[in-house]
């Protein structure tokens, strides 16, 4: 696990990982899953503070026959907090990835916005995701939203890309750096939004040429 400031980069899950978030603090918790290990546990954000905001972001890149399976909770206990999820993952492979993420707004926290976010791409026949969003709301005056994409790489965007002359490989490559840029973008630090981004182009490039180190 990694801290800097107001971020807090996590790269391996946990039973009953827990986090404290405390009144007009700012943070942001950054998952980041990609050595192929089978993986299973919680992060659990507990918002105790009022007006505090949150980010909770994913990149999970999954191959082999490795197994992700993560369990997520927003929990609102004060008034006007904001929590946002977005996670995003490419499974390889015969790789499975299962997530269920609960947005709780107690009575006390009123004026709460909650959102939450998965997206999912399938780069084998054989490989799998599954998303369950859930929401407990015990106030009245909140807002939430949730969704979830599973599905595999638009096949005009890699025409498009291969009349440009990128092989199929580079296309990928260029197609699933997109496709995780929109979270690295909200990583407040640049110095970790940068080793992140690296990190992701050189899994990335493995996976694609058959190699995973």
């Amino acid at each position: 696990m990694l801290k800097q400031k107001n971020v807090v980069v996590i790269d391996h899950l946990e039973k009953d990982q827990e986090f404290s978030v405390l009144s007009h603090e700012k943070k942001t918790f950054v998952i980041f899953l990609a050595d192929g290990k089978n993986q299973e546990g919680e992060v659990k954000i507990i918002i105790k503070g009022k007006q505090a905001n949150v980010q909770i972001l994913g990149i999970i890149i999954g191959f082999g026959k490795e197994k992700i399976t993560l369990y997520s909770l927003q929990d609102h206990k004060r008034e006007e907090s904001v929590s946002d999820l977005y996670i995003k993952s490419t499974l390889f492979d015969e790789a499975k990835f299962y997530y269920s993420g609960l947005i709780k707004i107690e009575k006390n926290a009123q004026k709460s916005n909650a959102y939450q976010k998965n997206q999912n791409i399938l780069l084998s026949p054989s490989s799998w995701a599954e998303s369950k969003p859930y929401l407990e709301i015990l106030a009245n005056d909140v807002r939430c939203t949730h969704g979830a994409t599973i599905g595999k790489i638009d096949k005009e965007q890699l025409y498009y890309l291969a009349t440009r002359g990128l092989t199929e490989n580079q296309a990928t490559q260029v197609i699933l750096e997109g496709f995780y840029q929109d979270v690295l973008n909200r990583i407040p630090s640049e110095q970790i939004k940068k080793e992140l981004e690296e990190k992701v182009k050189k899994k990335i490039q493995l996976l694609l040429s058959g190699r995973t180190n």
